[in-house]
């Protein structure tokens, strides 16, 4: 059956290729055909695995493309399919007719909540997890199940590579024998001494349950923290960030600035995980610093537009971090401002519909220094609820089903500076909305 499921899978490969069609569909068929198909695979002896809430898809990107520019062969889910579909297809684009994986390294983002079924047939020498926070409620249920399911699923051998400055991420060494490499983003000017989120991943420590306490944050739990009743701390990681400037959109790692490709603190952290695995991997210095430096080439997503600036946002929808990450970029900024805020859509994965997450996202902190707030899309009116919930005044919130309804609204104001906090989807919309207006598109003021 194994023979097959590749020879069908491979036929369907070429077949996509020449209709310039990817798709999982090669590795959909080929596990109809066998369902063990992964587990009957070679691998080699390289294979990275890298899954979390939020970041493994920049992070993998990192990893594989610079592993590439070593002339190693290189077998990775690009496409950002994560699941079983996706991760056969990208393997079985690689494999001979017996199932040897031809290339040198496999690199695989990995939904965190198929680890329990990939890891056991992958066995990956390395396990990067970039973060677990509250994401997709309805599916992921809460942080604490998606902790287990990774943690049920990972081989003895494998060595783990996660952040230092989570200590919900500390729980990997009191629950595990494994190897753990850790990396930080040390005390930096974005830090601050006291918290200012209260919905957040961990409170306690995990061995005591003890509040745990800090020497200073970097943003919701992440920071030096330590239990005041027991050993449960911050130790030293084994690679450190010293510095980090978020406005020249660089971090400072071992005396050499490495661009982070954005203004968001999350840029920074996918940064340093990619370079962490990339020593690991005992990948020259130069190499890597070379690599990460064009692959993180700015995409600078602020615009200047009718003597405005526009600074749109791209945050993940389901996952109040994400949305907290901008609202932190938002208050750090004291300048009057308006805030649009939308999305096309949620989530496509299941039949029902969720906004509880709304909820964990701290837009009680945006109540200063800001105009307007546009709620925008398909949940105009739940976001509506939310921020008069937070505080602001119903008088403040303007509603609209789409950006273009409130583009001579949004010009024609005297605000010099427009936030966008919006999903992905509405990232596009908001640049083709906004960007290089004429004068002539204003409203007569007078």
């Amino acid at each position: 059956m194994k023979f097959i499921a590749i020879i069908i899978g491979k036929i369907l490969i070429v077949i996509g290729t020449i209709f310039h069609r990817g798709s999982t569909l090669p590795g959909k068929v080929a596990l109809k055909i066998d369902k063990k198909l992964l587990s009957k695979l070679k691998y080699p002896e390289n294979v990275i695995a890298i899954t979390g809430s939020s970041g493994k898809g920049s992070t993998s990107k990192l990893i594989a493309n610079t592993l590439k520019r070593t002339n190693a062969s290189v077998t990775f889910n690009e496409s950002g399919s994560n699941l079983d579909r996706g991760i056969t297809s990208s393997l079985l684009k690689n494999c001979t007719l017996t199932g040897k994986i031809k290339t040198d390294y496999v690199v695989l983002e990995i939904d965190e909540r198929y680890t329990k079924k990939a890891f056991c047939y992958l066995n990956p020498k390395y396990i990067v997890i970039t973060n677990l926070t509250k994401d997709q409620p309805p599916r992921q249920h809460y942080i604490d199940i998606v902790y287990e399911d990774i943690l049920n699923s990972i081989p003895k051998s494998s060595k783990i590579i996660t952040n230092m400055d989570d200590p919900f991420m500390r729980n990997f060494s009191k629950d595990l024998p494994n190897e753990i490499i850790y990396y930080s983003i040390l005390e930096n000017k974005y830090s601050y001494k006291k918290q200012i989120f209260e919905n957040l991943n961990i409170y306690r420590c995990p061995y005591c349950n003890t509040k745990l306490k800090y020497k200073y944050y970097n943003f919701e739990t992440l920071g030096n923290y330590y239990c005041p009743n027991c050993d449960f701390k911050y130790e030293e990681p084994t690679y450190t960030a010293s510095s980090i400037d978020l406005t020249s959109y660089y971090l400072t790692y071992n005396k050499d600035n490495y661009l982070i490709g954005g203004d968001m603190l999350y840029n920074a952290y996918n940064t340093m995980s990619a370079i962490s695995t990339l020593k690991e991997l005992n990948i020259p210095n130069k190499i890597i610093y070379k690599s990460i430096n064009e692959l993180n080439e700015l995409n600078k997503l602020e615009f200047i537009s009718s003597n405005k600036l526009f600074k749109p946002i791209s945050c993940k929808a389901e996952n109040a971090t994400t949305y907290n990450q901008a609202i932190f970029k938002v208050i750090n900024d004291t300048d009057i401002k308006d805030v649009i805020i939308g999305w096309k859509e949620i989530s496509r994965r299941y039949n029902y519909y969720d906004v509880s997450w709304l909820y964990d996202v701290e837009f009680e902190l945006l109540t200063k220094n800001t105009s307007k707030f546009y709620a925008c899309g398909i949940d105009a009116l739940n976001i509506k609820k939310r921020l008069i919930l937070a505080g602001i005044p119903d008088t403040k919130i303007i509603t609209c089903n789409s950006l273009e309804e409130i583009k001579d609204q949004v010009l024609n104001d005297n605000v010099k500076k427009v936030y966008g906090i919006l999903n992905f989807d509405y990232i596009e919309p908001f640049k083709d909305t906004f960007k290089n207006i004429n004068r002539k598109d204003f409203k007569d003021e007078n």
